[in-house]
């Protein structure tokens, strides 16, 4: 799976290189999102069918886990987004500015170049556009060892484009956390970046 996946991305990348250039980029956005919302579609169907599995979620152990992993998630974003400066060179604020993205590169890189620095907002598109990229492979490799570890890497990204990855490598349970951790991380991404902007 890992390298039908690797593959799949250099083809494209080849193909794209071959025939393509930046003017269809707008095509290729509305391709990707109708792709997105079509998997999320069918990933849906899947977890709401299943009721077995939500009455499952719906105990106080595994709601406490629900919010867990989004928890653990900012704190070891933002934490390994600390550590980064060390390497890259970043301000502390800028690297935490960057972390709060927590994966959602489409609306961290838009509101940190219009709110704060063009620049920061390339560097937040790239690293959490990365974060996304790396968790295709890094996810099918962590559910090996533990179901919900995979969903840590993918950040806000479990709740959409990631999400059939998670449910396809460990299963619909942990596709209905990461769901609830991809959800969670969205909604706290706009609250992460407004205060750290302010």
């Amino acid at each position: 799976m890992v390298a039908a996946l690797l593959g799949t991305i250099v083809v494209g990348m080849v193909l794209g290189y071959m025939f393509l250039d930046v003017t269809a980029k707008p095509l290729l956005d509305e391709t990707l999102m109708a792709a997105l919302d079509f998997m999320g579609f069918v990933a849906g169907i899947e977890i709401g069918s299943n009721r077995r599995l939500l009455k499952q979620i719906c105990t106080p152990k595994n709601l406490a886990l629900a919010l867990a992993l989004p928890i653990g998630v900012v704190i070891g974003s933002l934490g390994g987004a600390y550590l980064s400066h060390f390497l890259t060179g970043l301000s502390v604020y800028d690297s935490i500015l960057v972390g709060s993205g927590l994966g959602w590169y489409s609306l961290s890189s838009v509101v940190i170049s219009t709110l704060y620095s063009t620049e920061l907002g390339a560097v937040a598109f790239l690293a959490n556009m990365l974060r996304e990229v790396s968790s295709f492979v890094l996810i099918p490799l962590l559910a090996r060892w533990n179901k919900f570890m995979c969903i840590a890497p993918g950040g806000a990204g479990t709740m959409d484009s990631l999400l059939p990855l998670v449910i396809r490598g460990a299963g619909m349970q942990a596709g209905m956390f990461a769901f609830i951790n991809g959800l969670i991380l969205s909604l706290l991404v706009p609250v992460l970046l407004s205060v750290l902007l302010k």
